[in-house]
């Protein structure tokens, strides 16, 4: 358990950062920079690895900026509807339903990265990766145990 301390730690210190990161193509920011270093060594990601990760990365980058600005668009009409005072419904319900649409797309943008990633590794790396997600989901009941005193000090 202690060799997954510091990735979680590392992405619960990243991730403010990743949601304020450049444009795609541009420089990641240090501490996004850190982050995947981290993750390069903790899968022990060889440079063939690394450098379909960047283009996989890019890649998400860039599919990821026009729907971000779209869903900005959109609810900025849906916030100008509100300011009416009384919305037509219909163009409301319109709106609300691209921009539900636009989500849709962002979360499959995200899958596809997602799953681009894991067919990049090894067994060996995706049971590691996996240590990670069950790690993510399990940790914030880890002070309880902790508290409890139902796991090593």
């Amino acid at each position: 358990m202690k060799h997954l301390l510091l990735p979680i730690l590392l992405v619960a210190l990243v991730a403010p950062a990743a949601a304020q990161s450049d444009a795609p193509g541009d420089p990641l920011h240090p501490a996004m920079e850190a982050a995947r270093h981290a993750v390069i060594n903790f899968l022990d990601l060889d440079q063939a690895q690394v450098e379909s990760w960047d283009t996989l990365w890019a890649d998400h980058r860039a599919a990821e900026e026009p729907l971000h600005q779209q869903i900005a668009d959109v609810q900025a009409q849906i916030d100008d509807l509100f300011a009416t005072g009384s919305p037509d419904p219909a163009e409301l319900g319109l709106l609300i339903i691209e921009r539900r649409d636009l989500g849709d797309a962002l979360v499959d943008v995200h899958v596809i990265y997602v799953e681009g990633f894991q067919s990049l590794l090894d067994e060996e790396q995706s049971r590691s990766l996996g240590e990670i997600r069950i790690a993510e989901r399990i940790e914030r009941w880890i002070p309880a145990f902790t508290a409890l005193e139902l796991v090593k000090r």
